[in-house]
């Protein structure tokens, strides 16, 4: 013990650290100009319609890694996607977010 009360030195050439260690390295993805977010909302809306021609979703870009998804349908198909009490719709939100994440950008639906 060293004059503050606390343990020198472990193997003598390094002074001792309290806690675990560094942690878990945290793992970061590059953005890339995949669009893999906004092809899986469609491709889960379209099948959540199963009339793939009721949809139309257009993609509004609104800065580089930020993106809007307007989805236009039928007043009989909103309540299918968007869900009881919005279940469905908050799901999808949810999905896609975390995927966009991953590459470091940001998606936005919009059902109307």
């Amino acid at each position: 013990m060293d004059k503050k009360w606390r343990p020198g030195q472990r193997d003598s050439s390094k002074p001792f650290k309290k806690g675990r260690g560094f942690g878990r390295p945290r793992v970061v993805i590059p953005p890339s100009p995949s669009t893999a977010a906004e092809d899986l909302a469609e491709y889960v809306l379209r099948v959540l319609a199963r009339d793939p021609d009721a949809l139309t979703v257009n993609k509004e870009i609104l800065n580089p890694g930020y993106i809007r998804l307007h989805v236009t349908c039928d007043p009989t198909l909103t309540g299918r996607l968007i869900g009881k009490g919005g279940k469905t719709i908050t799901a999808l939100r949810l999905l896609v977010k975390t995927a966009a994440q991953a590459r470091g950008k940001r998606v936005d639906i919009e059902v109307t």
